[in-house]
């Protein structure tokens, strides 16, 4: 589908906006087509999602010099057309690193309809102590802070899921038991994450139920509109 806010030839673009557009920040150095699996039901349950390539891979990324604020800039640009485009509403969610990407623009001025987040992480490296809180969201944004059980060395402690519940307490947070932090991917993008953050014994069956959390989270804040 091509429309005047498309997300450009790297991204992806799924569904028609019966109901909301969710823009979705892919994570580190992953690409938005491996996406496709954990967001394609949630497009069947009347929703657009586009997931934008924010930033291309390169030693620049690697090497730290991409800031969070940085992607945040044109994620939010992603949403200003979009919402530009169309009267329906438009949420911003994310995965890892997007996941914080998505959460500094829900906290920010862009109108957003609220946020969905799948195990984010915050930025930066070791030491993991001592992460910055994130940025608080104004009062009454609907938040969904979804937790993989199995976050490994992808996901540490400090700075994972429970970092950014804590930051919005009236946000609701889950935690999706068996499931590893790239366990949502799609097939091979998975396979390469699990080698590297663990994994739990059925990713197609915690990846389903991320969808499923997410899509009824959407329906419900859709309909309290």
């Amino acid at each position: 589908m091509t429309t005047p806010a498309a997300p450009g030839p790297d991204g992806i673009d799924l569904g028609w906006a019966e109901r909301a557009t969710l823009v979705f920040c892919p994570g580190f150095l992953v690409a938005p087509q491996a996406y496709t699996a954990l967001l394609g039901p949630v497009a069947d349950r009347g929703y657009r999602v586009v997931v934008p390539r924010l930033v291309r891979p390169g030693p620049r990324l690697l090497l730290g010099g991409v800031p969070i604020a940085a992607e945040a800039a044109r994620a939010a640009a992603v949403v200003a057309a979009l919402a530009g485009a169309d009267a329906r509403p438009v949420w911003i969610g994310g995965h890892s690193r997007g996941g914080a990407v998505a959460w500094t623009v829900a906290a920010g001025p862009t109108p957003v309809a609220g946020l969905v987040v799948v195990d984010p992480v915050a930025g930066g490296g070791p030491p993991w102590a001592g992460a910055p809180a994130p940025p608080p969201l104004p009062d009454g944004r609907p938040a969904l802070v979804v937790g993989a059980a199995i976050g490994g060395r992808c996901a540490p402690a400090a700075r994972n899921h429970l970092h950014f519940a804590a930051a919005a307490p009236h946000a609701e947070h889950v935690v999706v038991a068996d499931c590893g932090h790239a366990d949502v991917l799609d097939d091979r993008s998975a396979h390469r994450g699990r080698r590297l953050c663990g994994g739990g014994t059925d990713p197609a069956r915690a990846r389903a139920t991320v969808a499923e959390r997410i899509a009824a989270f959407l329906d419900a804040a859709g309909s309290r509109r």
